[in-house]
């Protein structure tokens, strides 16, 4: 007798550049939403992949003399700098989902940074090319190779016959070598950033085409407000007003990069990082999805008030997770890698503001609202321009509210900026120079707001068919062993 195939999900998670698991708060959030994930579900298969710059494919032995740990380290610089495995990390995440997908099954992938850059060309590599069947390995190289080559002439105002040529042989490849209808359920990234040499609009060229093929059912995209670095420019699924058939939700939030993705030590005192925000943001929108068989399974956790032991979200599985009651004790630190004493030393804001005065980068700008790619005059720090359309999250306006953003800090949407001039240029550097802001702990509570917020968080097994509950340590959240 034959029982009806259980639904499966598969969770792919791509850290971003340098990072890697640390077992303290300087985690990210793709390495948190990963140790929520219930990885003795039977149905659940996960992987995840350290970030960028982090580790030579191929090569597992630490290098065992100077010479060899000097080149390990331009190796590793290199890559970090211009992403010189890329196609590593894409092909690693391929051949997880060659070996593991069934018809049927659900997939998740979640990446930061470089990372999520790695996800959603994955995604659409997924989407374009086809899945190989399992077992062909081999011809993974092939399936890289003709989808890159199509990646990268995509851009042309008018395809050559080479790039008809080159589409028509991509569709028979994925007719003959790959599995049919191989859908990606739900992208969920960090501030998207392109920054790969391989794939980067070279110096010059005329014509811009964003990765703007939504190659999955739901995406979710968290995108950085404050991040002004010329070489961390966001690859936006919304540039325009485009109406789109898929699920596609991108949120503004306030921090620098890693203020959204993660990987910032907590300073001493404390209590929640920024880059909790969006990570609340992004495992709510995982958790309100309506299809239930495909929803993925957690563990099982209660996260409680840390002065009252009551039990949120009793109403089961369908609030899983939400913001609590204002909590006084709060503080956060803003981040800039453009400003004296934002987050790193002096010499990488020196090398960051050398990379913002070489005007060899082309970027993107909102100019009279269209984007044009620009490369002169260079970025010079200026803030990133932000669509019309963009969704600014609620958290933004309650830390200005709260003191903790400036009136200039605040979002200003429609381009146009006014910093990419030699006044604006004169004014970035003057505030590089004055010392990073460090919000103090708050005096008014906000109702409702996050910056005061203790996460509450109430996970269950979504497929289980009665969730049980547990106390479990989730000091990555700041919130201790509850």
């Amino acid at each position: 007798m034959s029982s009806e195939k259980r639904p499966r999900r598969l969770v792919l998670c791509f850290d971003g550049t340098g990072n890697a698991f640390h077992g303290d708060s300087s985690d990210t959030n793709v390495v948190k939403i990963y140790q929520m994930l219930d990885r003795d579900n039977v149905d659940q298969f996960h992987y995840y992949q350290p970030g960028i710059g982090t580790y030579v494919e191929g090569k597992i032995a630490a290098p065992n003399t100077p010479l060899r740990r000097f080149i390990a380290q331009v190796q590793a610089t290199v890559d970090q700098a211009i992403g010189s495995s890329f196609v590593d990390h894409v092909t690693c995440g391929y051949r997880f989902l060659m070996r593991y997908y069934d018809p049927g099954d659900s997939v998740y992938i979640f990446g930061f940074s470089r990372g999520a850059y790695t996800a959603r060309f994955l995604a659409e590599m997924v989407h374009t090319v086809g899945l190989l069947s399992r077992g062909n390995e081999e011809m993974v190289r092939f399936a890289w190779k003709t989808f890159a080559e199509f990646q990268q002439s995509r851009d042309k105002p008018e395809p050559s016959k080479e790039d008809e040529k080159r589409k028509d042989f991509m569709v028979k490849f994925k007719q003959t070598f790959c599995r049919p209808q191989v859908n990606i359920h739900f992208l969920g990234l960090f501030d998207c950033v392109n920054s790969v040499g391989q794939f980067e609009i070279p110096l010059f060229r005329k014509s811009f085409e964003h990765m703007a093929t939504p190659a999955a059912t739901h995406i979710r995209h968290a995108v950085s407000i404050h991040e002004r670095r010329v070489k961390f420019k966001p690859a936006l699924f919304i540039l325009n007003d485009k109406k789109f058939s898929n699920d596609v939700v991108e949120m503004w939030f306030a921090g620098n990069h890693g203020d959204v993705g993660g990987g910032w030590k907590k300073a001493k005192g404390e209590a929640h990082l920024l880059s909790d925000t969006a990570l609340v943001w992004m495992i709510h929108e995982v958790l309100n999805l309506k299809v239930s068989e495909s929803k993925l399974a957690f563990k099982t956790l209660k996260i409680e008030h840390r002065d009252k032991v009551e039990t949120r979200f009793q109403r089961g599985l369908k609030k899983a997770l939400a913001v609590a009651t204002p909590v006084k004790q709060s503080n956060y630190h803003l981040h800039d890698m453009l400003k004296f004493g934002g987050g790193v030393t002096w010499l990488m804001t020196i090398i960051w503001w050398i990379i913002e005065i070489l005007p060899i980068f082309t970027r993107l700008e909102l100019e009279k609202g269209k984007w044009v790619p620009r490369y002169w005059p260079p970025n010079l720090g200026a803030p990133r321009d932000i669509p019309h359309e963009a969704s600014i999250h609620k958290s933004v306006y309650e830390l200005r509210q709260a003191g903790l953003l400036t009136e200039e800090q605040m979002p200003r949407t429609g381009g146009d900026n006014p910093h990419v001039n030699v006044k604006g240029a004169l004014n970035v550097w003057a505030r590089a120079r004055s010392p990073a802001q460090k919000l103090d702990k708050l005096e008014k509570p906000i109702a409702n707001g996050f910056a005061h917020a203790t996460i509450i968080i109430t996970i269950a097994h979504f497929n289980a068919d009665s969730p049980s509950s547990s106390s479990v340590d989730l000091g990555f959240l700041g919130l201790g062993n509850l």
